[in-house]
């Protein structure tokens, strides 16, 4: 009955939605990109994803299939001493589990690392505390009291709920900082990482030049790197020349020390992760386009990327105890406190069907690629930020709907409790990130998209809605710009501005040092909504502000083409239901057109399960 009844509920709103896209041609900066035009500025995001967009990760709700499908051994939580429901810690049944599954060093005394581990760690029905105060460890010479991160430092695992409307994963108390000055020093309770060992080594110099859009590099020599591998195409540099290009047309500014900087560390710096498609003698052919132009006279050369695959948290909800009070850098309490998750140095990897309640940060993907997050809600008391790609390439974060509630951060005295606000910083980018997309999610009314400095670039958010605040995209004043070349927002519907904010909105702010939004020119196609005021002249291109485009999503579009056909998996994401008010439809008015489409105007084979718009009518094409 509860699936006939969200079926239906899917259906009725697509069949019902009201906002339409009347245009019947594709909007010219799409025709330009796939005419490859001298003046296209699109980049091809469709590499985004799992396994570069072509598939998900086999998908079972009943944990014992999906174990006989994959090879796995289920490990139940309550098997090894764990209690649902009884308000006491089950951190100890956690840790018991990560023991098993990696085994002491006998040298060491620590746990080993696992690649494989082959396991699911599930959880049935009920709720388990995974962070109390009882877990914090005492330094009994200096009486510090720390809070410990639960480390899997491993791959091919799966931490498995029963449902997120069934199995909670409970942070009692909060996470104590390591230095209660750095508001962000809370660690996380769960990190599934690779520790970074054989990290950043170099495989070869680069030798040639490549554009924006290549799949290949020449190198001094490629005997180092095989077929397969996944590497870092990197630079850091501090060639004047170098940062000139980078910040083009602006100048660097005295505040930038984190690109303009003598720091070993500072510079000029691409991270672009790759996998190697094929080698032809010195010539690198990756399997996705190179996001960044390679001038080989700043010194790039290719590294290796330690990393982990096919890690997996699925099927319930995290609840943290996030201040009802948050104020925006007030303190650690409210920075960052309730950390629940992260991934760390993962390949294909994900995390789906996935609820966080009162939770500090959500979910952050660290120095990852190919990583996604899909179908999520964020709800309860509001805090920092929400999921964010860090240092990450061609990560895919799709239907977030965050509406956690609070206070607005002017409101000093919390006079006014409001719904809606959602975290301070939406969905978004931080540091040097590539190529990544955010998909169909809707923030809050007082957030804005996360774009959090330190050089990230080349950045999709397509089809997202909510708040449009300035100045919310987040970094040091030392680690501006906010976002590099290459930032694009297609289809963004803008539910709320703050009338405070400056008229016109302001991309790159003169100001030197009290200048907290500096964006190289963006790309915006079909922004619509509230009304915001943009300087024309410094953006990359602002088609057809006021009105919805076609096609209605570019990574969508883009996959399409590249692939043929739309995979399943993206036809079944588009039937997430996540509190986005209607769905985006193409209405064809053309009673003589025999083609099919779906909801966003895209032309579909006969195949496709889901609403369709036919001879100017919606109807359900096959069944789902």
């Amino acid at each position: 009955f509860l699936l006939m009844k969200k079926l239906f509920t899917i259906l009725f709103a697509a069949l019902s939605a009201t906002t339409s896209l009347h245009a019947q041609t594709t909007t010219p900066a799409w025709q330009k990109f796939v005419n490859n035009a001298d003046d296209n500025v699109l980049l091809d995001f469709s590499y985004a994803g799992y396994h570069h967009g072509t598939e998900l990760p086999v998908d079972e709700r009943d944990v014992n299939v999906l174990a006989k499908k994959l090879g796995y051994k289920v490990y139940n939580v309550c098997d090894y001493g764990a209690k649902p429901n009884d308000g006491i810690s089950d951190r100890a049944a956690f840790e018991k589990i990560i023991e098993k599954i990696c085994g002491i060093n006998k040298t060491t005394g620590k746990l080993n690392a696992k690649p494989e581990a082959k396991a699911i760690i599930y959880f049935p029905e009920g709720e388990y505390i995974l962070h109390s105060k009882d877990d914090n460890t005492t330094n009994t010479e200096t009486g510090k009291v720390t809070s410990n991160t639960l480390n899997l430092v491993m791959g091919y695992v799966i931490i498995k709920g029963a449902g997120r409307d069934k199995t909670f994963l409970t942070m009692e108390d909060p996470m104590l900082p390591t230095d209660p000055k750095v508001m962000y020093s809370s660690p996380k309770m769960i990190s599934i990482r690779h520790n970074g060992g054989g990290d950043n080594a170099i495989l070869a110099t680069v030798t040639g030049s490549a554009k924006k859009g290549d799949m290949s590099i020449e190198v001094d020599n490629a005997s180092k790197i095989k077929v397969g591998d996944w590497v870092k195409l990197f630079l850091l540099s501090k060639d004047k020349n170098a940062i000139k290009e980078e910040l083009y047309p602006y100048d660097v500014q005295a505040s930038m020390s984190n690109i303009n900087g003598s720091g070993e560390k500072e510079g000029v710096n691409v991270v672009d992760r790759h996998q190697i498609k094929a080698i032809e003698g010195n010539r690198v052919i990756f399997e996705e386009p190179i996001m960044h132009a390679v001038n080989p006279a700043y010194r790039w050369d290719i590294r290796t990327y330690a990393h982990y695959e096919e890690v997996g948290v699925e099927d319930l909800t995290f609840k943290g105890k996030a201040k009802d009070n948050f104020h925006h850098h007030a303190g650690w309490q409210d920075d960052g406190a309730y950390k629940p998750l992260d991934f760390m140095r993962q390949v294909n990897s994900w995390v789906r069907r996935v609820d966080f309640v009162s939770i500090s940060e959500c979910m952050t993907f660290s120095e990852c690629a190919n990583c996604f997050l899909l179908d999520s809600e964020i709800s309860g008391n509001r805090g920092h930020s929400s999921v964010r790609m860090q240092y990450s390439a061609r990560g895919f974060i799709g239907k977030v709907w965050d509406h956690s509630n609070g206070y607005l951060n002017d409101d000093k005295n919390f006079t006014e409790y409001k719904e809606n606000l959602g975290q301070y910083h939406a969905c978004g980018i931080s540091k040097q990130s590539i190529g990544n997309v955010i998909w169909q999610c809707h923030w809050g009314d007082d957030s804005c998209f996360e774009s959090h400095a330190t050089q990230p670039r080349a950045s999709l958010f397509d089809q997202c809605c909510g708040g449009f605040m300035q100045f919310r995209m987040g970094g040091d004043i030392n680690q501006l710009p906010n976002h590099l070349d290459d930032l694009t927002m297609w289809n963004f519907n803008c539910l709320a501005i703050n009338p405070n904010d400056p008229v016109p909105f302001n991309w790159w702010v003169k100001n030197t040092w009290n200048g907290w939004y500096k964006t190289l020119p963006p790309t915006l196609v079909g922004f619509h909504g509230k009304n915001v005021s943009f300087k024309e002249d410094e953006m990359k291109l602002n088609e057809n502000q006021g009105k919805e485009v076609l096609p209605g999503s570019l990574y969508e579009a883009q996959l399409t083409r590249r692939l043929g056909s739309t995979p399943q998996w993206l036809i079944d994401a588009k039937n997430i239901t996540t509190g986005i008010e209607s769905v985006k439809t193409f209405e064809n008015t053309d009673n003589t057109d025999n083609k099919t489409y779906d909801l966003n105007g895209m032309p579909v084979g006969k195949n496709y399960k889901g609403v369709v718009v036919k001879k100017g009518k919606k109807m359900i094409n096959g069944v789902i």
